[in-house]
Formats: C-alpha cells, structure tokens, sequence
C-alpha cells in the first residue's frame, strides 16, 4: 500500500529541501558562469553541499527510525546527531574552500562584470531559500530532529550567502568588481560560522552533555504536581537523537508500602512521558523522605499539587 505524502514529515521535509536544491544548483552555477559572478558560483557551490546535507539527513532519519534491538536497547536515535555533525563539517569544509578561492582571486586581479542573469539568481536564491529555511525549521522543531534543524540551518545560511552574493554583484556593476570576490570571501565566514555552531552542539549531544536547565525544570516541575512526590533529588538526561531517557530521584512518605511507591513511579512516568517534549523512557527511583541528596530546586511545594 502506498503511503500518503505529508509535507510535515521529517523525510519529506529533508526530500523537498534535496530536489530543490537540485534544481537551484543548476541554475546558480549556469547564472555563475554565463553571469561571470565568482560570487555566484560560490554560492551554487554552496547549495550543492546543502544538496548532500540534505540527502545525508534523509540517509540519517530514517536509520533513527529503526526500533530498538539487542545490540541498540535505546533505539537508533543517536544516527541523526551523527548526520547532523557531519553535515556541520562538510559546511565548514565548504567554507573554507570558499575563503582561500576568493582570497586568491582578490590577491590575482578579478576584472569581470557579472552579468544580469546573475543578478536574478541571486533574487531568486534568497527568496527561495529563506522559505526552505521556514518550512524546514518549522518541521525540525516539531519532531526536535537534530538532523532537520542543522539542515534548516544550512539553508538560512544558503540564504545569507545569496545575499552577499547580491551586495558583491551589484557592487560590481556599479564599476568596482572586487567586490564580486570580497563578498564570495563574507559568505564563506558566515557559513564557517554557523558550522562551527552546529558542530558544537552536535558533540554535545554525543557526548551527552546536560539539556538546557530550562529542561530540567519542567521535568521537575512536572514530578512535583504528582501526587505523592515530596521532592525532587535528581534528574539526569540522556538525549538520543530527538527523544531522551530521563533517570530521576524522587523522595515519598517513608511510611508508604513498596506498592504505594511503586504506583506513585508509574504515574510519574506516565506525566513525563505525556507532557515533556521528546521523552520517550524513564527510570525512577523512589527514596524516602528526606532525602539523602539535595532537592533539585528545593523540596515540592503544595502550591505545585493544587496546580496539576
């Protein structure tokens, strides 16, 4: 049974972005050429890498989308950071290769005018990439894919590119053509930029760096409006891909039987689960209360119970 097209789905998302890319290749590097815009062929070049990003995203979700197995109890989840990595490294390697072509055609002389058609792929580019950006953007923080967000990125970055491209040829035109080149060289600095972002937060998630705090908090905040939690005495995060395992203290009533613990554990993966984005396991431990550690954030207020 064929199965339905959603525009709002990760690898339809990255497949848009992939054969529209095509298509902007072909044009920007004619327009480039015939234009004689070294700025647009840098630009061309440019969305030729996204072309790959794009389909290495693709190649990436649907690796993350296998369930989990013996030899992968967490899933797969952790393939769309891994592709995410790697497109932020292939930017930057994009970008550099930019840099040092414009430096050496500034440093040897760059004499030609680029032509109109160069002017309108560079319109056109920008408008068409930033709508990419949007649609991408939009998708990737739905489903908090990594792989789909750094593929948002590279197009917005696609798009700032276009616009530096436009500032060179239009400088050009008016009777100063090194201007051409000196924007190629901008764009390749803003694409090493955002790389190096991508990569960062990238190795972060490999790493298993913590989640912002402001994660932490709504995962305690959410444990504290569960009937029974006293406190709070940890929480840690382990993020794979776009879901995350959660491994969380709680202290009840020292009086309360095993059973009674047990239930108040289960509602409380219950909550998490339903109501914090992106969890997909939890594990809890049931301490007495107080606790031997120190409360996150202090021990559960009655004001919390009386807000669930």
């Amino acid at each position: 049974m064929r199965q339905r097209f959603d525009a709002g789905d990760p690898k339809a998302c990255t497949l848009v972005g992939f054969l529209v890319n095509l298509l902007l290749v072909a044009f920007k590097l004619a327009a480039g050429i015939f234009g004689h815009s070294y700025a647009m062929v840098a630009d061309a070049i440019h969305s030729a890498s996204d072309g790959v990003a794009t389909g290495t995203a693709y190649f990436g979700i649907k690796v993350a989308e296998k369930p989990a197995d013996a030899n992968h109890p967490y899933g797969h989840g952790s393939a769309e950071a891994i592709v995410a990595f790697f497109i932020a490294l292939l930017l930057f390697g994009t970008g550099a290769y930019l840099g040092a072509s414009a430096v050496h055609l500034i440093a040897h002389g760059h004499e030609s005018t680029p032509g109109n058609i160069a002017l309108g792929a560079a319109v056109a580019s920008i408008v068409i990439k930033e709508a990419l950006f949007r649609y991408t953007i939009r998708v990737g923080k739905r489903w908090n894919s990594p792989a789909v967000i750094a593929t948002a990125w590279d197009h917005r970055s696609d798009a700032y590119s276009s616009v530096g491209a436009l500032a060179g040829i239009v400088g050009a035109k008016l009777g100063v053509p090194v201007l051409d080149p000196i924007a190629g060289m901008i764009i390749a600095a803003f694409i090493m930029k955002v790389s190096i972002g991508l990569i960062r937060s990238n190795v972060g998630l490999l790493m298993d760096e913590t989640p912002p705090p402001a994660f932490i908090r709504e995962v305690r905040d959410v444990a504290c409006r569960v009937e029974g939690v006293m406190a709070v005495s940890d929480v840690k995060v382990h993020r794979y891909g776009p879901v995350s395992t959660v491994d969380i203290k709680i202290a009840v009533d020292g009086r309360l039987t095993v059973e009674e613990g047990h239930r108040i554990a289960g509602k409380l993966r219950y909550e998490l689960s339903r109501k914090v984005k992106g969890v997909r396991d939890v594990m809890v431990h049931v301490n007495p209360y107080p606790p031997d550690e120190m409360p996150v954030g202090g021990v559960c207020d009655q004001r919390e119970k009386e807000a669930r």
